[in-house]
């Protein structure tokens, strides 16, 4: 299961994401008008520093640059990597000096229109297929007002954007990572107490409701906590009115269903019964499975965890108890030919001894009833290490390896099955095996035939 920290921070990694997205896009925005505008005011002052170089002679202009200014605007060079270009243009349009090819900014179409004292236009153009950025400048002459350009490569003020635009990013990604530091920091002392809360829940065991202290914890938790154990208290009451219901449906049944075989035994042994003999004993026989059900619907009752709370676990002696068990069924195996046998080696598990009672009972009921005359059932226990456990094997026609998990289930029995049971009495013993902690595994008797029943408990300690 994902933990509230996880789920917290994978909640907030897409918004950070967009918000990381939406920072570089203004960081892009920023360092391109940035850049834009410094680059455009340096070269836009070249310009004008060149435009100082504009003489007038015999009434035409003639641009006369020092050797030092040439070397800057490398006149007559290329246009590739980071160089420069101009041009000099008189107001007549005649050529003067500096790159032919290179356009005026005034003569783009969105400058085309701007008034004669205008002054500075820039544009964006290509030459020799390299993108230029040319400011072009006018100067004022007798005859007019000529035009200077100048283009510079993009190149040097694209680096410069990336070099700033990554250097954001960076200080982005660091702020991020710092962010979600914090932000799991912060989760993680914030939910301290509710890890706390979630310990003393699990040192909880299933077979109490003992109240949580709600004055230990924040007060963010404290309603939750008051309304879990307003809760736990309602489950209480219901546990001590199951309770006292199975108490009270035990007497209320097991006494008129004793006393109805009872009498029936006796009017059998009648010679005047003797013309009814045959019904008096299917009736018998289901009086019996009446009786046999309404104990097996008891026994789940008690098995359920919440209905067991006020009883507390005690150390039993396993071998006592199966010692106890093939006593009460010795009867039965010799009438239905069966070999019941014990190897009852000295084990101790914590249990409740009239559930655990209940368990070894249901598991022999299940051997002796599918056991065919002739056959052995033998009852164990013992210690597998340090974990002790109970057993039940048979030689009978053994569980499907496919309806070893549905055998659980209440009320489900195997296809062609005999007897009138119910279906319930391996579900019993799963319950019961629950309650105690324990675990109940289904495998194959000696030679691959019949069944053999373990129940593991706990570790012993």
């Amino acid at each position: 299961m994902m933990t509230i920290r996880r789920r917290l921070l994978l909640l907030l990694l897409p918004a950070l994401a967009i918000l990381m997205l939406i920072g570089g896009m203004v960081d892009y925005w920023i360092a391109l008008a940035t850049t834009q505008n410094a680059y455009d005011q340096a070269l836009a002052s070249t310009a004008f520093a060149t435009a100082a170089y504009l003489n007038v002679d015999h009434g035409k202009p003639v641009f006369l640059p020092s050797a030092r200014t040439a070397a800057l605007l490398r006149a007559g060079g290329g246009a590739g990597g980071d160089s420069m270009l101009y041009s000099v243009v008189a107001p007549n349009g005649e050529f003067i000096a500096g790159s032919s090819d290179l356009p005026s900014a005034f003569a783009a179409s969105s400058n085309a229109s701007a008034p004669l004292d205008t002054k500075v236009a820039f544009q964006d153009v290509r030459v020799q297929g390299v993108p230029l950025r040319v400011v072009s400048v006018r100067v004022p002459t007798p005859s007019g007002a000529a035009t200077i350009s100048v283009g510079e490569s993009r190149a040097r003020r694209t680096r410069t954007q990336r070099v700033m635009l990554f250097g954001k990013l960076l200080v982005d990604f660091a702020e991020l990572d710092i962010t979600l530091l914090l932000i799991w920091i912060g989760v993680y002392f914030g939910l301290r107490p509710l890890a706390a809360l979630r310990d003393e829940a699990e040192t909880h065991s299933l077979r109490e409701l003992r109240r949580f202290d709600d004055t230990t914890v924040p007060g963010e938790l404290r309603p939750v906590v008051v309304s879990f154990n307003r809760v736990l208290e309602l489950l209480h009451d219901a546990a001590a009115a199951q309770q006292r219901f199975v108490a009270d449906a035990a007497h209320q049944m097991r006494t008129p269903v004793a006393g109805l075989l009872a009498q029936l035994e006796l009017l059998l042994r009648e010679p005047r019964a003797a013309g009814v003999a045959a019904e008096l004993a299917t009736l018998q026989r289901g009086i019996q499975h009446l009786a046999h059900s309404a104990n097996q619907l008891l026994s789940l009752a008690r098995a359920e965890p919440i209905a067991a709370l006020p009883e507390d676990l005690k150390p039993i002696a396993l071998e006592q108890l199966v010692q106890q068990l093939i006593e009460r069924h010795l009867d039965r195996a010799d009438q239905g030919g069966i070999d019941l046998g014990a190897e009852a080696a000295p084990a101790q598990a914590l249990g409740d001894a009239w559930l655990l009672e209940d368990l070894l009972g249901n598991l022999i009921d299940n051997a002796l009833k599918y056991t065919p005359s002739g056959g052995h059932v033998t009852v164990r226990s013992g210690m597998e290490g340090r974990t002790p456990y109970l057993e039940v094997e048979d030689d009978g026609p053994g569980i499907p390896e496919a309806e070893r998990a549905r055998v659980r289930e209440r009320f489900y029995r195997l296809p062609g099955s005999l007897g009138m049971g119910c279906g319930l009495g391996l579900a019993i013993v799963d319950e019961i095996a629950r309650v105690h902690g324990a675990t109940l595994s289904i495998g194959s008797g000696p030679q691959g035939r019949g069944t053999r029943m373990r129940v593991r408990f706990g570790a012993a300690k």
